[in-house]
């Protein structure tokens, strides 16, 4: 028990210590992010300040460089808000330094919603001056997708950074999911109008097959619909991210699957994935590997430390409820165990999943989602467990115990909240589901210490009755096992068609009822012959009365 308490001292303070420190660490790491992005931001602004001397061409190029550049910086503020709510939930106070966040993100807000509206004018500028299902045109569709995907992803990660810290921007975010739902909304009028397109242009090359103008035309526009498709997928995600039910996109995008995966099959495309998944572990685990060898260390005490409080508390709650003067069932020592047993270990395991950053909310909502749904399919399962209950509480009957329940005879071998175990004295194990015992007579034979022992001996007519009273007392006051109180009864009860019959009903033991009664039976029937006291047998006499001629 001392190892126990001196284990439990030094997880604490390790704990504690722990806290303290990744408090500090995170408010430091998230300054340095700032400060960080900030030197980004200050050469954005010197390049940007440095190209108006340049011709108009070099500065478009310059300007969609340095877009997403600035993009590409602002993902820094998203590893601040992060530091920011981790040293916050180690109890730093970070209040003056979130609110100083909160501004440039929102300031940087106007600035994305501003860079969007001056895309879409210069993409509408630039697609009149080309062919339509052009190269060209594709091209410049390409590229606008890929800056408008940049700036709508970093918008959101900006709206999604808000919330995290607190702040309910609303208005941002309506307006976000407005656009991004038009957007959207365009997408799927494309998936059908470029499917048309397809089909009008398949129809036309089986006419002319060496057509190659419509060939190229038919790969501009296969081409547009996959490229459309990323971006479509992206803005269905984006939405979903912000809490917008975007699922009536699903069959629209399923749709477009043949278009949007089959490049995944390229060689080359599998072993670049595979190299970056395996770069994203590696720079995972070389970041956070040591927290969660040390949360790790953590769970593996927390388990240790549970299991064995578990197993002292079960032995101690089976000793005091042995040693205690309540009459309780096995079945109710045994659920109030393992119940106890089983407490402590679900609570250990809340404690290690909040270790590791699990919320316990979700799972405990999920957990009675489950229960709903279980209980509804077994119900017949739950009303043998609330049999069991009733049985358990009541105790009609105890393991050890001889019944007769749902038309069985013989002795409970076990019992549990969903059935009973009966062993037959024909040595027959019979499980009887608890709802049909609790629904029909119990009748348990051994739930009292003393039984009454029914047996019924006939003599003749022409037997003497006293001396037969006689000779049954003897044998009943002489047997070790029958008890004198209460006194036993014998006396002349029935003028049978063919014999005397008299009832003896001797008191004795629960546990020696069938000696007393084969002993009892044996004896009689020796003793009536030794006396002469006939057992007569059922008998009828026929007079054949003849008649006269």
């Amino acid at each position: 028990m001392k190892i126990l308490v001196f284990l439990c001292f030094w997880v604490s303070f390790f704990t504690s210590a722990t806290q303290t420190i990744n408090s500090d660490n995170h408010l430091e790491i998230a300054q340095g992010l700032l400060q960080t992005y900030e030197r980004q931001h200050q050469r954005i602004n010197t390049i940007i300040g440095e190209s108006t001397d340049l011709s108009e061409i070099e500065q478009n190029a310059i300007h969609k460089r340095l877009i997403e550049r600035e993009m590409n910086a602002f993902g820094t503020v998203n590893l601040i808000v992060d530091e920011i709510v981790k040293a916050e939930q180690a109890g730093s106070d970070v209040a003056e330094f979130k609110q100083s966040i909160v501004e440039l993100i929102q300031k940087r807000m106007y600035v994305l919603d501003k860079e969007i509206k001056e895309q879409q004018q210069s993409f509408i500028k630039e697609q009149a001056e080309l062919e339509p299902k052009s190269t060209a045109a594709l091209l410049s569709y390409m590229h606008f997708l890929s800056q408008q995907d940049l700036v709508y992803s970093t918008s959101t990660n900006a709206v999604l950074d808000l919330e995290t810290l607190g702040v309910a921007p609303e208005t941002a975010k309506e307006g976000l999911i407005d656009k991004l739902y038009q957007r959207s909304e365009g997408f799927a009028g494309l998936v059908i109008l470029v499917g048309n397109q397809q089909d009008e242009l398949n129809r036309m090359l089986r006419i002319t097959p060496t057509d190659q103008s419509l060939k190229d035309q038919l790969a501009v526009v296969t081409e547009q619909l996959k490229i459309a498709g990323e971006s479509f997928k992206l803005s269905v995600e984006l939405l979903t991210n912000l809490g917008f039910d975007a699922d009536f996109y699903q069959s629209i995008i399923l749709k477009l699957g043949g278009q949007l995966t089959t490049e995944i099959l390229d060689p080359a495309v599998l072993s670049n994935m595979a190299l970056r998944a395996w770069s994203v572990i590696v720079d995972y685990f070389s970041e956070n590997g040591g927290e969660w060898v040390f949360k790790l260390l953590i769970i593996t005490a927390i388990f240790y430390i549970s299991r064995t409080l578990s197993r002292v508390f079960r032995r101690f709650l089976t000793k005091s409820l042995d040693r205690s003067n309540l009459r309780l069932s096995s079945l109710m020592k045994e659920m109030i165990i393992s119940s106890a047993s089983r407490f402590i270990m679900v609570i250990g395991l809340f404690i290690a999943l909040a270790q590791i950053g699990i919320s316990l909310a979700p799972i405990l909502a999920g957990l009675g989602v489950a229960g709903f749904i279980v209980g509804f399919a077994l119900q017949d399962t739950l009303s043998n467990f609330a049999a069991g209950m009733m049985i358990l509480i009541y105790r009609p009957y105890d393991v050890g115990d001889v019944v007769e329940v749902a038309g069985v005879f013989g002795k409970v071998k076990s019992m549990n909240l969903v059935s009973t175990t009966i062993l037959t004295f024909d040595n027959q194990t019979l499980v009887i589901p608890n709802s049909k015992i609790w629904g029909d007579v119990i009748k348990n034979v051994t739930a009292q210490q003393l039984r009454r022992v029914d047996l019924v001996f006939g003599i003749g007519y022409g037997d003497d009755i006293e001396k037969a009273e006689r000779v049954l007392a003897e044998l009943v006051n002489g047997h070790k096992c029958v008890l004198q109180s209460p006194a036993p009864t014998i006396k002349v009860n029935t003028l049978n068609e063919s014999s005397v019959d008299f009832i003896v009903r001797p008191w004795v033991r629960t546990e020696d009822y069938w000696d007393v009664y084969w002993d009892l039976t044996k004896q009689v029937k020796l003793r009536f012959d030794l006396e002469q006291i006939s057992i007569p047998f059922p008998q009828r006499d026929l007079h054949i009365i003849k008649e006269l001629d």
